[in-house]
């Protein structure tokens, strides 16, 4: 017999959807409630405003994406080829979820406020993300690890740009392409010993 899903989990997973495919704006509290099952004031027993349950959906797109992340790249043996497995993984990414693009980016557009708890899990994603491309970076030998993780992210980025405005049937060309730029900037960033 399966658990029902309490309704916190279903108000995430609603929100999760609607504000992704539909934008945050475009998306009222009562269409959230409707296709969780609840009613509005469920909604704020969990969450203050709707602001909060964004930055709540996010929190657990972040915490996902970390998880399903590590995970892929720790599959690669050699930490050299770790920081292009990162690349392998956006494909298979778009191809699964990737419809619209990073989230991320996505509400960043749409959230101005430098404050906006929503905002603050962007930018927490964000350098979560350059970090973890930097230490890669780092265990490959590979050297200025920053600012290499910077450029990769930067390919990363324009990918989301890209498959936003072009639409989902661009992103195989749009990631191979930036995974050969990747392949020429870890190339040149070199190693720090020889090999």
């Amino acid at each position: 017999m399966m658990t029902p899903v309490r309704a916190r989990d279903r108000l995430l997973i609603a929100g999760g959807d609607l504000f992704y495919h539909e934008g945050l704006t475009a998306t009222g509290v009562d269409r959230v409630v409707r296709a969780a099952g609840v009613s509005k004031p469920t909604l704020y027993a969990h969450f203050r405003s709707k602001g909060d349950l964004v930055a709540a959906v996010l929190d657990q797109r972040h915490a996902q994406r970390v998880e399903e992340l590590q995970a892929w790249v720790n599959r690669t043996e050699d930490v050299r080829q770790r920081p292009l497995a990162v690349f392998t993984w956006l494909a298979d990414w778009y191809e699964r979820d990737g419809a619209r693009g990073c989230a991320f980016l996505n509400a960043a557009a749409e959230v101005v406020d430098p404050e906006d708890p929503a905002r603050l899990v962007v930018s927490r994603e964000k350098r979560w993300l350059a970090d973890f491309l930097a230490r890669l970076a780092r265990d490959a030998g590979l050297r200025r690890p920053e600012q290499l993780a910077s450029q990769l992210l930067l390919l990363i980025d324009g990918v989301s740009a890209r498959v936003l405005v072009q639409g989902i049937r661009a992103a195989p060309q749009v990631v191979a392409e930036a995974t050969q730029v990747a392949v020429m900037l870890i190339a040149a960033a070199g190693t720090d010993s020889p090999s």
